[in-house]
């Protein structure tokens, strides 16, 4: 018999006492249909190579996403995490139906909406606003050939290149503009959770004051809000909101980008050298990757660990058999910190 429990602040489905460390689903709340689980430990499909000649960073593109999905699936991962920006779901979608798994038990997680720059010369996702975001769902769902997500999100709360939406408020830059632009963004996203194209919907790189505009509206509260998490980058006052308002809390870069964040941070030693995360890998007989994806789950947060690498697919899925102590998770906070410790914008400098 399984039970619902608590893993810092949301439910889990777990085996009666090693919840913490035995779970591998949370039971998503507030904007999302019923018995919504989602896998906690999913595959990250976006590459931070912008082009196929980067020096720096994975190159993601259709063909490197469908082999990396299948061997996903095959392993016996669950769940995908991809967006519209990411340029690859076309690919994802091949991998998924040709994988002859039921549909419903895979989770597929996607988002809409601004991104960053562009790849090989091609505008990153779409703008905000209402009608721009409910255009954009139904080209997310053609590009991965499905009839719904089981997770939907808007991507950035703010347009980084200002790509023109048809709503004014979102080509403004001005505080008061972007929150009328956020709020008629997230009415969107609840008449997709109506209409069924996504089971349950959420935002991503929302700080603790976009987040409160959502709340302020009295309307339905995402249920996922994915952030940049690792051991270099965590807002503990963000965590702590969305733990207070049922939010479940998604990480990306976990392992803090080892192909990309070390050059773009400029950091000295990455997460998985650290001495500190090499000596708890070897105490419990497990990788530092493994180590600092069980860091994430213990702090209530899911992880989305890309790679195409399927040994390193194998180690991510099995972080649910051991536990760190509390000693343990207080010597990881204790490191010191590097003048640059998040990889991606920080959402607390966008209006």
């Amino acid at each position: 018999m399984f039970s619902h429990r608590l893993l810092a602040g949301i439910a889990v489905l777990s085996l009666p006492r090693q919840a913490e460390a035995t779970a591998t689903s949370v039971l998503l709340q507030n904007s999302a249909e019923q018995s919504v689980w989602m896998p906690m430990t999913g595959l990250g499909t976006g590459g931070y190579a912008l082009t196929v000649t980067a020096a720096h960073g994975e190159y993601w593109n259709d063909s490197v996403a469908e082999k990396a999905v299948g061997s996903w699936l095959k392993l016996g991962g669950r769940r995908i995490d991809c967006s519209f920006s990411y340029h690859d779901q076309v690919g994802i979608g091949r991998a998924i139906s040709s994988s002859g798994i039921p549909r419903h038990e895979i989770f597929i997680s996607t988002k809409l909406g601004p991104s960053g720059a562009g790849k090989d010369g091609v505008p990153f996702g779409g703008p905000l606003g209402y009608n721009d975001t409910l255009k954009q769902i139904d080209q997310v769902l053609y590009s991965l050939n499905v009839t719904y997500v089981d997770l939907l999100l808007v991507h950035w709360p703010y347009d980084l290149i200002h790509e023109p939406s048809s709503e004014a408020a979102c080509n403004e830059n001005t505080s008061t503009e972007m929150r009328s632009c956020r709020q008629s963004t997230w009415r969107a996203m609840q008449l997709i959770l109506r209409q069924k194209k996504a089971r349950a919907v959420g935002v991503s790189n929302f700080a603790v004051k976009h987040l409160q505009d959502i709340v302020d509206m009295g309307e339905m509260i995402p249920s996922v809000n994915q952030c940049e998490f690792h051991l270099y980058w965590h807002d503990w006052e963000l965590l702590d909101f969305c733990r207070r308002h049922n939010i479940t809390f998604n990480g990306y870069a976990p392992l803090g980008a080892p192909d990309f964040g070390p050059w773009s941070c400029h950091w000295n030693v990455t997460l998985l050298e650290l001495p500190i995360v090499k000596m708890v890998s070897q105490r419990h007989g497990k990788t530092p990757a493994q180590i600092l994806l069980r860091y994430s789950l213990q702090n209530g947060v899911l992880v989305n660990a890309r790679t195409w690498n399927e040994e390193h697919m194998k180690e991510n899925l099995q972080v649910s058999d051991f536990q760190l102590s509390d000693e343990e998770v207080s010597q990881l906070n204790s490191i010191s910190m590097p003048k640059t410790p998040n990889i991606c914008t920080d959402p607390r400098q966008l209006p």
